[in-house]
């Protein structure tokens, strides 16, 4: 990228005051995807990053992960809606698309309000209904994390930083610099949100759903939280989880294989190495019950 565009889009992002509220500014324009499909988005490095991992490479479908047709799916940690956007496309399924943030629960109810079948539902999902607070952050809205994680969490907003704009220049200095200057805190313009949670298993019996064909998490440092609010009698309901993980040790990889094979599932656990994030990984996992059915 040359250095007069650098700047411009630096300077764009510092026009983002702390004062400012995200909507009122950027975040109500408006993007075409190389796919056609027009979306309302947080800024557009973040969105051009999950249309690739989204669409492009179809990071969610590997190791035999399918999507049903007229089946239901649950997109928990919806974000701005890409994933459920390519749900849509690409099946008649039934999405239910959550999201605890109100600034990106805004944009995901404009960008899948033409969408019959899908559901947006302005809550994340827990172990227990409860609040929690939550860091916002407008320019990497998919690194905001509960509170509680936030501790350290800087390491990860730079790679994700790293890996959102690393196309754009060909110097790995160039990158650096540009990514520390994103980093003050006038930049990250941090936010805090207090958000309602509940659980997998008050949303099932909610909506009255016998069976959930397929249930992505991406919930930033929160996955654990979400698979134990999920009553005992209602893994068998769930045939396919496909989730992202973060920072997990050799004990917590444990842990993770340990919770899906007492609930009857067979997990795959992928490094993802195109992020070259330290302990990032896929799950894809299996309802074993539903595998020998079918």
């Amino acid at each position: 990228m040359p250095k007069k565009q650098i700047v411009e889009k630096v300077n764009r992002m510092s026009r983002t005051e702390h004062e400012r509220h995200p909507l009122q500014t950027e975040a109500i324009a408006k993007k075409r995807l190389h796919n056609g499909i027009e979306i309302y988005q947080n800024n557009e490095g973040e969105t051009e990053f999950l249309y690739n991992e989204i669409f492009h490479k179809e990071m969610y479908f590997k190791h035999g992960i399918t999507l049903p047709d007229n089946g239901t799916v649950m997109d928990v940690g919806a974000n701005i809606g890409m994933f459920t956007l390519y749900a849509s496309s690409k099946s008649n399924c039934k999405v239910y698309a959550f999201e605890p943030l109100p600034p990106t629960f805004k944009l995901l109810k404009m960008n899948t309000s033409s969408l019959p079948r899908v559901t947006t539902v302005n809550v994340g999902l827990s172990n227990e209904i409860k609040e929690a607070e939550f860091a916002y952050f407008p320019t990497m809205s998919t690194d905001s994390v509960q509170i509680k994680y936030r501790e350290n969490h800087d390491q990860d907003l730079r790679y994700g930083l790293i890996n959102h704009y690393g196309d754009d220049f060909a110097d790995p200095r160039m990158l650096n610099r540009f990514v520390d200057h994103l980093m003050s805190p006038k930049l990250l313009n941090e936010q805090i949100y207090r958000c309602k949670l509940t659980t997998i298993s008050e949303m099932i019996r909610y909506y009255d759903l016998n069976q959930i064909d397929l249930l992505k998490i991406d919930v930033e440092k929160s996955e654990f939280e979400v698979l134990e609010g999920i009553h005992p009698e209602d893994w068998g309901k769930i045939k396919q989880i496909v989730m992202e993980v973060h920072g997990l040790d050799g004990e917590q990889i444990s842990r993770l294989e340990n919770i899906f094979r007492t609930n009857g599932f067979y997990a795959v656990i992928d490094y993802y190495e195109d992020l070259n994030i330290p302990n990032y990984y896929n799950v894809y996992a299996f309802n074993q019950m539903h595998t020998s059915a079918g």
